[in-house]
């Protein structure tokens, strides 16, 4: 049985609705005709601002709708091509209508695109990896790019305004900017937010001395991350959240009390963890083979459980709630990361809603991508700044993109395919014979993702 927690109300709205379609003979018009219900509702809550729309009533916890949702159209497409009305014993499953809610989410912001924000950890490369050279989101987030739409990466990776860190995530990425060329207006649209809201870096072109090019490159330039003063992008000028105005002592205050709540978590839970504590954040991690001693009974030294990461940051959050009420007045967000879980004063909404302000972008000119949009997760908080997009893998945010490139910048089949064949060229140049050993790019060095640590290769300790 799926808990609350593991729930989207809205969501199993749409699919509880469009069930009465299949039973009643799985027709397409009959689909349609809910689609278009479900639409007309929607437009509706978006005129009222919620106040009152018969959605809010329907679906409570329904959030704003920051375009128009092209529903019925987004379901022809997508029966065109899976056939869902073809179907004789299987009704649309949630996955199909989370597509089909993407899908009509892309249709509507169209062209009216100018900003795209992204999670890391499983929307851009896997969770706890880094981003590949060979990715086929390079060259996509490059023609985002020359198409003058900033494109910012916002992480609740934590390692402040330590550009060098984030670019061991990013490094192949940070490689394909350079390989195809950019100029140092495309590369300085790329930004990348960490610890949620907390941390603005972007993207600058710099060029290699000779000595730096005889040793590891062929190419004159690299692309580097560099700090952006608090002061520049939280101006007062700009009418958004300011994260480095917020009290540092209730900061503290607010961590300090999750940080008991994940203690106590880990002894009643008989957990195998480390517990991290950053500046604006306070995470559990597994503890390795030297927690096993500690806790003789126990689990999570390799791996924690989902069931136990959720039951953290559920404690957590409940544990929140006793909290003064100065402190609940933060922005946070607990979360299950996948193989980890935080709390961090900060979201991404605030994220999203600073960066708005400072780029001077309307709410309807903006998307962000994601895979935690459930309770336990930190990307929900974006529904109430702009258009979101739900994906489970960095192979769903490729399909997402490929939609993206055709609906945002008119690329068809032929364009997106040309862009693509460019970067294998691209790739292949790199790789060839003829390229001297010398100047292969070395690889990025391995890194600690929790705490931004190098690690020798040999021993696998901190550097």
């Amino acid at each position: 049985m799926i808990t609350s927690h593991r729930k989207d109300e809205f969501l199993n709205w749409v699919k509880e609705l469009l069930y009465h379609s299949f039973v009643l003979g799985n027709k397409k018009d009959s689909y349609l005709e809910t689609m278009g219900y479900i639409e007309m509702l929607v437009e509706e809550h978006r005129s009222l601002r919620g106040e009152g729309s018969r959605l809010k009533a329907l679906v409570p916890s329904v959030s704003h709708f920051h375009t128009r949702l092209h529903l019925k159209e987004a379901f022809d497409m997508y029966d065109e091509k899976y056939a869902v009305t073809q179907r004789r014993h299987l009704a649309p499953t949630f996955n199909e209508i989370r597509h089909i809610l993407n899908l009509s989410q892309l249709i509507g912001i169209g062209t009216k695109l100018k900003f795209v924000s992204f999670d890391g950890d499983q929307t851009l490369y896997s969770d706890g990896g880094n981003f590949e050279e060979k990715s086929g989101l390079s060259y996509q987030i490059i023609e985002l790019l020359k198409a003058g739409i900033i494109v910012c990466v916002i992480t609740a990776a934590n390692y402040q305004h330590d550009g060098s860190k984030y670019e061991v995530r990013l490094a192949g990425l940070l490689r394909r900017f350079i390989k195809a060329n950019l100029g140092s207006e495309e590369i300085e649209r790329f930004h990348v937010m960490g610890g949620e809201c907390n941390f603005l870096l972007q993207c600058k072109k710099f060029k290699l001395s000779d000595g730096e090019r005889n040793a590891c490159s062929r190419y004159e330039h690299k692309a580097r991350l560099v700090p952006v003063e608090h002061e520049t992008w939280q101006s007062e000028q700009f009418d958004a959240p300011k994260p480095y105005k917020w009290d540092k002592d209730k900061v503290q205050a607010f961590l300090d009390a999750a940080e008991s709540s994940f203690r106590q978590s880990k002894v009643d839970l008989r957990l195998r963890t480390r517990i991290i504590r950053k500046a604006t954040s306070v995470g559990m991690i597994p503890g390795g083979e030297a927690m096993v001693g500690e806790v003789p009974n126990g689990h999570g030294s390799l791996k924690i459980k989902a069931e136990a990461l959720d039951e953290v940051v559920l404690r957590a959050l409940d544990n929140i709630q006793d909290l003064p009420e100065e402190l609940k007045q933060l922005h946070y967000c607990a979360f299950n990361g996948g193989r980890d879980c935080w709390v961090d004063v900060g979201t991404k909404g605030v994220a999203v809603e600073a960066l708005q302000a400072y780029f001077d972008i309307p709410k309807h000119g903006c998307l962000h991508v994601g895979d935690q949009f459930l309770q336990t997760g930190n990307d929900i908080s974006a529904r109430n700044t702009c258009a979101t997009i739900w994906i489970t893998s960095p192979k769903e945010t490729f399909k997402i993109l490929d939609h993206l490139l055709r609906f945002s910048l008119g690329m068809d089949k032929v364009d997106r395919a040309a862009a693509a064949a460019k970067a294998d060229d691209l790739e292949e140049l790199s790789l060839s014979p003829a390229t001297s050993p010398r100047k292969t790019p070395p690889m990025p060095p391995t890194m600690d993702v929790y705490t931004g640590e190098l690690i020798a290769k040999d021993d696998k300790a901190p550097i």
